[in-house]
């Protein structure tokens, strides 16, 4: 701060400043005119707040008393009864058809806030996509008229083949209920894909499911009415028989087709149609059946192992586990169990092929010469065939590995335990073929 110049007393003293410039009686003046000017302000800020405020305060009032006058239609549809409403006749659906994709699209905000029938279908599809059905329980809240209707889905749970797609092919809306024609696109281990569709069943005036279907089609994805699962044209078959278990597997044969559907399964006093079973019509390659008796107070399980396809190096296998109340069991998959232990290496020098492989520490070498084959796979493969068998009440699965069309140099073998719940690997071996 500047200190004070003495000749700054002179020129305050002169004119126009001739004499003190304040006074007592100035002082009270000034404060006088100061607390005026306060007032004076707080009245111009509360004028200033009234003009900005009230008029929206005004507005705000009027639109709510106009949206108040209004009548909300308790039904903004007359005629057309609410999807919520029971036995209020049929639901109207807000999907498009054609409309899906993989779980992404599937768990997009638009379809979160998807109600009755409609939600029913999107909870289901994210179990399916999530692979969260069977082993798991389904999903929650609770969709299911009853626990069997969701037997046809139980094999996309934890083993192969998976969904990675959904989409909405078909609906037709009831006055009692609503299907959904679903077209699933699926991948297994081998790898392949390839499509299935199902029709869900869903009640209108409980939004839950009563009936899964799953529909045959052609390569355009038209239905096979000829074949459609559940049909029973064609004779019935007798697969399997044994009465020391108490076990009768019958099914019917569509000869044009070499296969045998709708597979029915006595066991004990329960008997029970799977339609999305099938088993090659060729007797040599009929179901084999094998009991698991139970360990450490867990109920014995029966396993059923059907051949769904067969031809030079290829053999498609599918097991069923089944408890005594037709409870399904599911398993590990053995090819992705394999492939998550096994290593190689792969290598062509001098008119021979040499093919090494790793397992939990042990090493398997085999050479060929480059002649013995037509053509080498780039890598081997597995899951063109793969075993189930049952020896001691142990179960086991072999999987060969693959290097050309014919040669399978070594298989892997898995023996299975059962936890009460899954059928998991507890042990991977190498084994000659």
């Amino acid at each position: 701060m500047n200190e004070w110049k003495p000749e700054w007393n002179k020129r305050l003293a002169g004119p126009p400043f001739n004499e003190r410039r304040f006074k007592a009686e100035m002082m009270e003046e000034v404060e006088k005119r100061l607390t005026a000017v306060e007032m004076k302000r707080t009245r111009r800020g509360w004028r200033r707040f009234a003009v900005a405020i009230v008029p929206a305060i005004l507005l705000l009032l009027g639109v709510g008393i106009w949206f108040g006058s209004q009548e909300v239609p308790s039904n903004p549809h007359p005629g057309a009864p609410s999807p919520d409403t029971q036995g209020g006749g049929a639901f109207e659906p807000s999907f498009l058809l054609g409309t899906g994709g993989d779980f992404d699209w599937w768990n997009l905000a638009k379809n979160e806030i998807k109600q009755a029938n409609d939600r029913t279908i999107v909870t289901l599809t994210e179990a399916l996509l999530q692979r969260e059905l069977g082993i798991w329980g389904g999903p929650s809240p609770d969709i299911w008229e009853h626990p069997e209707v969701k037997w046809p889905l139980d094999r996309y749970d934890v083993s192969s083949p998976w969904v990675y797609e959904v989409h909405v092919k078909e609906i037709n809306a009831e006055e009692a209920q609503t299907v959904y024609r679903l077209r699933l696109l699926l991948r297994d281990s081998i790898p392949m894909m390839y499509e299935e569709t199902i029709d869900v069943t869903i009640r209108n005036d409980s939004h839950r499911i009563s009936l899964i279907e799953q529909i045959d089609i052609d390569e355009t994805g038209a239905p096979l009415d000829g074949i459609k699962v559940g049909d029973e044209q064609g004779n019935t078959v007798i697969l399997r028989e044994d009465t020391e278990i108490g076990l009768k597997m019958t099914g019917t044969l569509i000869q044009k087709e070499g296969t045998i559907r709708s597979i029915h399964v006595q066991y004990g006093d329960t008997e029970h149609t799977f339609h999305d079973w099938k088993n090659v019509s060729n007797e040599t390659y009929y179901p084999d059946v094998a009991l698991l008796p139970a360990k450490n107070n867990k109920e014995d399980v029966l396993a059923i192992i059907l051949t769904t396809g067969y031809g030079t190096g290829i053999r498609e296998s599918e097991l069923k586990l089944l408890t005594e109340s037709f409870r399904e069991v599911m398993s590990a998959d053995p090819v992705l169990s394999v492939k998550s232990k096994l290593s190689y290496k792969a290598t062509a020098e001098a008119g021979k092929r040499i093919f090494q492989f790793m397992l939990d520490g042990v090493t398997r070498t085999f050479e060929y010469k480059e002649e013995d084959a037509g053509f080498w796979l780039d890598q081997p493969a597995l899951g063109n065939i793969v075993r189930y068998y049952v020896e001691g009440g142990t179960l086991y699965a072999s999987v060969p590995i693959q290097v050309s069309p014919g040669e399978f140099p070594v298989a892997v073998r898995l023996r299975y335990e059962y936890d009460g719940t899954a059928f998991l690997v507890s042990e991977v071996l190498f084994e000659e073929m």
